[in-house]
């Protein structure tokens, strides 16, 4: 029994904490559906949204960028962690130049005043900082304490927010500070891991340069398409129908989230080592692809089976009516599922161009038929989203099998 917790104790530790998460991120979805309806499902998801537009380049450019780094021998660590500094505050800047110059701080759709503003600001540039530190413990291997501080973090959120009556807005900030100030308790043990040099070598910043053009694609293609489509869909099918499609929007992110998330602790870090040591057998992973494949198939026909029930658990009774949404949307991450391992191989490799395409043109795919037929009703949402994922994983699939192939 030790041998096997030796050998799998972080993969053990990355599910449990990408667990806590998704159990986290639910349990708020609950509070709103229950105490703010569908339509205050719609406002949290856009605000969640408006976060990431964020967080989103500083995870896939710094965090991501960081953890490719670290077991390169060639690449100073400080320099490393320099970079990854600099590149915090550019990317923080540009983004909030760019949400400026569009409105976004305007936007009356979340009642926030200017005193909100300047708590909100501050808040998501010290989350952004965080996801630095949670890149390091990932590095160092650390994923039982950092588990055990989130773990605390968020039974500090629920239990305060059942002491207190918030409305709608005021519960977006809390949401949002009760992380940002968990920074600083992710700071503590790592502090002395925190070592800077901001005299930055050229190689270094070819290095963050790939992940920076991939971390902006994602920007445009994922997080402001995701924008863009919901204030459509409020637009055109009323912030309570948009409601209901984003509480099943909101699962399918969560598990598409989870894999993602837990393909980037176990299968990004190993895929980075093994092709720095040229030890990578196409064959082996070729296999395993398989059986990730027939576990996928599996989970999300168990969603499908239940997608009602799981949407009165997650929700509310009422939004038991977005479960015919739910089943096509199901089939559409059954396709997103299988281009994720690909996906995250071409981020590794640092196949920038192909991905920057892919990802574009995903991202036209499914603006287009939103766009061009939205005459449907809200399900063009979801028949959009089956179509996208389905070009996609076949595109990547392709073109990483091939790359693969020709690399080893």
């Amino acid at each position: 029994m030790l041998k096997y917790w030796t050998k799998y104790q972080h993969s053990i530790w990355s599910g449990l904490l990408l667990m806590i998460r998704t159990l986290a991120g639910f349990g708020a979805q609950k509070v709103v559906a229950i105490f703010y309806g569908p339509a205050g499902t719609t406002l949290f998801s856009h605000f969640q949204n408006f976060v990431a537009l964020f967080a989103q380049p500083i995870q896939d450019a710094v965090a991501n960028g960081l953890i490719n780094a670290f077991p390169k021998k060639s690449l100073k660590n400080v320099q490393v962690v320099g970079a990854s500094i600099i590149l915090l505050i550019l990317l923080a800047f540009c983004s909030g130049l760019f949400l400026f110059i569009s409105g976004q701080f305007g936007a009356s759709i979340f009642s926030f005043s200017l005193s909100d503003w300047l708590l909100i600001i501050p808040s998501i540039l010290l989350f952004c900082f965080g996801l630095i530190i949670a890149a390091v413990y990932v590095i160092q291997k650390k994923l039982r304490l950092y588990s055990i501080i989130l773990l605390i973090q968020w039974s500090i959120f629920f239990f305060s927010i059942s002491l207190i009556d918030l409305q709608l807005h005021q519960f977006l900030i809390y949401w949002l500070i009760i992380q940002s100030l968990f920074t600083f308790f992710l700071i503590i043990p790592v502090y002395s891991l925190l070592k800077f040099n901001f005299k930055i070598e050229e190689k270094v910043k070819n290095h963050f340069k790939q992940f920076l053009i991939m971390a902006l694609v994602i920007w445009l293609s994922s997080k402001w398409v995701n924008y863009f489509v919901r204030e459509f869909s409020i637009q055109e099918f009323g912030v309570i129908q948009t409601g209901f499609w984003q509480s099943i929007v909101r699962v399918s992110e969560a598990y598409r989230g989870l894999m993602i998330s837990f393909l980037f602790l176990t299968l990004y870090p190993f895929l980075s080592r093994k092709m720095e040591s040229k030890e990578l057998k196409v064959s082996a992973l070729m296999k395993k692809y398989l059986y990730y494949s027939l576990i996928s198939l599996s989970f999300l026909f168990l969603v499908f089976q239940f997608d009602a029930l799981i949407l009165k658990i997650l929700y509310d009774e009422q939004y038991v009516k977005a479960s015919n949404l739910f089943q096509l949307q199901i089939i559409g991450d059954f396709f997103a599922f299988l281009a994720f391992p690909f996906s995250i191989y071409l981020i590794a490799s640092i196949q920038t161009k192909v991905y920057v395409i892919t990802e574009l043109l995903s991202a036209i795919i499914f603006v287009t038929l939103i766009t061009l037929k939205s005459t449907i009703g809200i399900e063009v949402l979801v028949y959009a989203h089956i179509v996208r994922f389905t070009c996609y994983s076949i595109m990547v699939g392709i073109i990483g099998i091939k790359k693969l192939r020709d690399a080893f």
